[in-house]
């Protein structure tokens, strides 16, 4: 997968050259792994080496995996990180707990 020819596109097709490079990473690989591009249990290269490849910090990396994580689009594993199952194409989120005035 060549992630920098990824980043392009997303940006050419959505144009956000605005965003910071994390968001920009972030919603670039959210968008490949919800129209498949990236697959489920597709392995996302290692952080150190997509850094490398874009030419940013480690952590601008680390941030978008973190991301996808918390949203539930990939899974971190013993060997890296892999894109989930996502069973309707979108994580769905816990609603938080309405408080109850009144009562």
């Amino acid at each position: 997968m060549d992630y920098a020819l990824l980043l392009s596109s997303f940006d050419r097709e959505h144009g956000h050259r605005s965003w910071p490079r994390q968001r920009l990473l972030h919603e670039c690989l959210r968008w490949a792994i919800r129209d498949g591009t990236l697959a489920p249990g597709t392995r996302l290269v290692a952080t150190r080496t997509l850094a490398a490849d874009l030419g940013v910090a480690r952590n601008t990396v680390l941030y978008a995996y973190e991301q996808l994580a918390s949203e539930g689009f990939v899974v971190p594993d013993k060997r890296g990180t892999v894109v989930a199952t996502l069973a309707t194409g979108a994580p769905r989120r816990k609603a938080a707990p309405v408080p109850q005035a009144g009562l």
